[in-house]
């Protein structure tokens, strides 16, 4: 019975009623595509990590995220690969050089060496061309999205890095970079002459576990050998790398604060919506507690009020943000929505509408039953 009058309450009003979806799915839309912003930025900030098949990285002392790296001599390589338990180790270039497209102008990109021996933090995702061709004199695997800032449109394109042929052999989808300097992949012994590196040097040592041996145990063996040098696994890595893009730079704050600002609008408009309704009702709710409807009964109808709004707005809402995320798939900023983040983005916005019921129901229990008999 108190689901049938919070909906007779809430369509006696239609313009008050579409006046408070609208502020719902305006809430939800911005909460969901921030948080969907700053999963994609997650995600973006350490797919070389998580994608380079590595159970463990060692990276110079200090190093605070995946694209801004020391350089590492080769001396690094040989101690790990003495350490029982490590069942291969490679060589990893990342760093910032200059491209010069092909009808002219300049980009600054970053050059991902690759060792093709164990193909440890190869590219990901190719879609165009094979990996096989990363090995050979002066190939390059680059993202898609970014042909057209990279001045190239197909394979067999040539451009220069650091002033020296490369050729375009292969296209991914979806490797992006949070930087806007695009990663450009290639063998490690190209890369050497693309980053002007001497023979041997490095950014990381990538290793891979041995059959039946943990990362976290490699980890504290690795450690304990080159104590000079940063030894994560690949999970923490990717954390640390996270959390410096997040909250290091301030650039993950603003999302945060941007869905914060969402939930507080939708808790504004909502709360004061019921609000108007429960003032504009006062005399019917003061009836229904005459007749002997106790402050549970009363408090469940202006609840319900808020869950239908909550579930009518939220609904709209979702669709809106799928559509969203939908289209920034072929674009530089990624909005991640999982299943499990639009579940969590539904408890959330009830949750908001059900805080916003807390001041209508704070005015019920000012009500004097008595008042309809004056």
């Amino acid at each position: 019975m108190t689901t049938l009058i919070a909906w007779r309450n809430l369509i006696h009003d239609p313009v008050r009623f579409i006046a408070t979806l609208v502020g719902i799915v305006f809430s939800v839309v911005l909460i969901s595509v921030q948080a969907g912003m700053l999963f994609g930025f997650t995600e973006t900030t350490s797919g070389l990590v998580r994608h380079a098949g590595a159970d463990v990285w060692i990276a110079a002392r200090g190093t605070t995220n995946v694209d801004q790296a020391s350089i590492q001599n080769e001396r690094t390589l040989y101690q790990a690969l003495k350490v029982e338990g490590v069942g291969e180790a490679s060589r990893y270039i990342v760093r910032f050089v200059g491209w010069k497209k092909p009808l002219g102008g300049t980009q600054m990109v970053i050059v991902v060496g690759v060792d093709t021996r164990t193909m440890m933090g190869a590219p990901w995702n190719l879609t165009e061309g094979s990996l096989d061709q990363l090995a050979a004199p002066n190939s390059v695997i680059v993202d898609r999205l970014y042909a057209d800032k990279l001045g190239i449109s197909a394979i067999g394109d040539g451009v220069e890095i650091a002033n020296r042929r490369a050729v375009v052999r292969g296209f991914t989808t979806g490797v992006r970079t949070f930087t806007q300097a695009p990663y450009v992949f290639t063998s490690y012994n190209n890369a050497l002459r693309y980053t002007d590196l001497q023979d041997g040097a490095m950014s990381y040592v990538l290793v891979r576990a041995a059959p039946g041996v943990s990362p976290e145990v490699l980890t504290e063996r690795l450690a304990a050998v080159v104590p000079d040098s940063d030894v994560m696994t690949s999970g923490a890595f990717a954390a640390k790398t996270q959390n410096y893009w997040i909250f290091t730079t301030g650039a993950g704050s603003a999302l945060i604060l941007g869905g914060a600002l969402g939930a507080l609008v939708g808790i504004v408009i909502v709360a004061q919506t019921l609000y108007a309704a429960t003032v504009e009702r006062i005399g019917e709710y003061a009836t229904l507690s005459a007749i002997g409807a106790n402050g549970r009964y009363l408090n469940a109808i202006v609840i319900k009020q808020a869950l239908i709004s909550g579930g009518i707005g939220f609904t709209i809402a979702a669709a809106i943000a799928l559509a969203v995320a939908a289209a920034s798939a072929s674009s530089p900023a990624a909005i991640i929505l999982t299943p499990l983040t639009i579940a969590g983005l539904g408890v959330a916005a009830l949750l908001m509408c059900m805080l916003s019921s807390v001041i209508a129901i704070r005015k019920l229990m000012t009500i004097d039953p008595t008042s309809v008999f004056r």
